[in-house]
């Protein structure tokens, strides 16, 4: 899908799993809004709040748009994908990329299970 971001190769065990993808310069969707350099470490790139920015609105509708596409594509597919948010959104020039598909297939939690779990009526 034009939408997720590439792996350049990937092995797993019974005890671990190693995905390796390109490094990207521009960094993630974070990055752009915190106006952080991706190799900067993570305490100065996302402690200071004096730096964060908006996006613009063309900005906002372009990746919102690429986000939900690749969403649909993978409800579609019945590939269940719960660790929405900036830092796994890749930029590649004017298009949004997710990262951490895998993270399902291994058994992560969903990076939003904390807040679900609160709920008692949500199974």
């Amino acid at each position: 899908h034009p939408y997720i971001y590439k792996v350049t190769f990937a092995t797993a065990s019974e005890s671990s799993a190693l995905v390796i993808r390109p490094f990207n310069e521009k960094g993630t969707l974070k990055d752009l809004i915190y106006k952080a350099r991706p190799k900067d470490p993570f305490l100065k790139k996302y402690c200071n709040p004096k730096k964060i920015q908006g996006l613009e609105l063309q900005q906002i509708k372009t990746y919102g748009r690429q986000i939900l596409e690749v969403l649909k594509f993978l409800h579609e597919k019945g590939f269940p994908y719960g660790h929405l948010h900036s830092a796994n959104v890749v930029l590649d020039g004017d298009t949004c990329k997710l990262l951490d598909l895998e993270n399902s297939l291994l058994g992560l939690p969903s990076f939003y299970r904390s807040y679900f779990s609160q709920f008692r009526k949500i199974n």
